[in-house]
């Protein structure tokens, strides 16, 4: 819950919805003239938010303004149980028969290693890298590694805030708090992992309320994951269009994906997964269609090796050289991934979707349920 101990300006007021979202608004009608105002303002910016109206001494005249700005609830202080138990479940009647979708970006991208070491890191933050020169495109990228995580240290970001803090704030975030959180490189911004904390637990709804807040924010949002499947892992992945299962052509990190398959398999997750086939070289023994075959999933991305331009590349904080044969690759694995054909392959999850989970998520008083 968000509190305002003023009425606020047309700019503070559109930059709060754009950046809480709310599904229901409590008014005070102390000051009518500033309250018609917020309420308008909030049908303007934010139409179909339910305004609930508080008020002591009610008249005509105030519920008449109140009713011309598109307030349709008005409880008396002191508040009678009932009439406040009436008024919810109208509000909720109404917000269910119009689930809000609150703008938020579909381009939502996890990235899962088969097992430590297959370059997770370094496929996550290139193709964040290279999102984030394709037109008009506002890109996170988001470090979920909380006892491995490298992102800080391949870009050198030296920020003492991180993914922890933005966890615990993600319940009263707003754009002024989260440009403290986050680094810019370039034209993309990086939420980093932090310091190792084994004890930290990031909870559902604090994964929901920070995913939401960014895909408000922005157009893609890139998540790198430790492939340890905690908990939030798995929230996240839910929240995700696509999950990039990273892998390289060895016996292990194909055992290890083909297990991470049927856990996500077993959570209804395995629609969503692509094989992302990192490292390939000319003298690789197992090639990318018998890994198709191995796994029961098409090799959706291959990046080349290039043992010697990443070290470079990490050595001087910046992405992948964008006249290398790699740093191309990443430039059109991010170009296909954003294509037309790249959404089509989703169209049907995407269509249940929005009639299924979306209502779910943006219902008030939910009945606490998790959606498939």
């Amino acid at each position: 819950m968000r509190s305002l101990e003023h009425y606020p300006t047309e700019n503070e007021l559109v930059r709060l919805l754009r950046s809480v979202a709310p599904q229901v608004v409590f008014l005070s009608t102390e000051g009518l003239q500033e309250a018609v105002d917020v309420a308008r303002g909030v049908e303007a910016h934010a139409a179909g938010v339910p305004v609930i109206a508080l008020g002591r001494q009610p008249n005509s005249s105030l519920l008449l303004e109140m009713m011309r700005a598109g307030v349709r609830e008005f409880l008396q202080a002191p508040f009678d149980p009932a009439a406040v138990e009436e008024a919810f479940a109208r509000v909720q009647e109404a917000a269910e028969r119009v689930p809000r979708h609150a703008g938020l970006t579909e381009q939502v991208f996890a990235f899962l290693p088969s097992k430590a070491g297959v370059g997770t890191s370094t496929v996550a933050l290139n193709m964040s890298a290279a999102l984030s020169l394709l037109h008009e495109t506002r890109v996170l990228l988001a470090d979920f590694d909380l006892n491995s995580g490298l992102i800080a240290f391949m870009l050198k970001i030296e920020n003492p805030y991180s993914v922890t803090n933005a966890a615990e704030n993600s319940l009263r975030m707003d754009e002024n708090l989260w440009r403290q959180l986050i680094s810019t490189h370039g034209s993309l911004d990086v939420l980093s992992s932090g310091k190792i904390n084994p004890g930290f637990r990031i909870e559902p709804l604090q994964i929901r309320s920070l995913l939401d807040f960014a895909r408000r924010q922005y157009k893609v949002i890139c998540l790198d994951l430790s492939g340890n499947l905690e908990k939030y892992s798995i929230e996240i992945q839910h929240e995700s269009k696509r999950i990039f299962l990273v892998c390289t052509a060895e016996l292990p990190s194909l055992h290890l994906a083909r297990e991470k398959l049927a856990f996500l398999r077993s959570i209804d997750l395995e629609d969503r997964v692509d094989i992302v086939l990192n490292r390939v070289g000319r003298r690789d023994v197992i090639s990318a269609a018998e890994v198709e075959k191995l796994l029961g999933r098409p090799v959706r991305l291959t990046f080349p090796n290039d043992y010697k331009g990443i070290h470079k590349a990490v050595a001087a904080g910046k992405p992948a050289d964008a006249k290398t044969d790699l740093g191309r690759r990443f430039l059109s694995a991010a170009q296909e991934v954003l294509s037309k054909r790249g959404s089509e392959e989703t169209s049907k999850r995407k269509f249940v979707q929005y009639f299924s989970l979306q209502p779910a998520r943006y219902t008030l008083f939910s009945s606490g349920k998790k959606p498939a």
